[in-house]
């Protein structure tokens, strides 16, 4: 859809709420499309229904599979500052300023905005996956910077799913 304003998308609300606006996980492209700007770029074209499709706002990253939303992301943090492209009007929050994007300062602020999260680890990433389903996820090297923000299908820890 046209719009002749861009969406405002605050990244303080994303990491706490998991909201971008209107657009939910599980959504369909089609659905999207009736309420939200057509993307920058698309690798396969704006309505795929079978196989995977990503949609460029920017450096924001719309990921589907069979026409069907399942994953916001913004990769490659380090190497600059987060754009919405034409269409998406950022709030960076935190994300202003990249250069202070690793873990301890990121801690600090999700503790100070009393946003939610528990850490886990593999061999090469610290991940906080935040109540909101929003997952940040940082190399595990010297500087532990911020590489990647993304917002999945919420998949609950091994032990809630056992009590659930």
């Amino acid at each position: 859809m046209k719009f002749n304003f861009p969406i405002a998308v605050n990244m303080h609300e994303f990491l706490k709420t998991g909201r971008f606006d209107y657009i939910e996980i599980g959504q369909s492209d089609e659905q999207i499309l009736q309420m939200f700007p057509d993307p920058d770029c698309t690798s396969q074209g704006l309505v795929v229904k079978q196989g995977l499709n990503i949609w460029l706002y920017g450096n924001i990253e719309f990921h589907f599979s069979d026409g069907i939303l399942n994953q916001i992301c913004l990769e490659h943090l380090p190497f600059g500052s987060i754009d919405g492209g034409r269409s998406i009007l950022l709030y960076p929050w935190i994300f202003s300023r990249p250069e202070k994007l690793n873990l301890n300062f990121v801690l600090s602020q999700l503790i100070c905005h009393h946003i939610d999260f528990f850490k886990v680890e593999d061999p090469a990433n610290v991940i906080l996956r935040l109540q909101s389903g929003v997952d940040l996820v940082f190399d595990k090297d010297g500087q532990q910077r911020l590489n990647t923000v993304c917002k999945r299908k919420a998949d609950l820890p091994q032990w809630l799913s056992t009590v659930v």
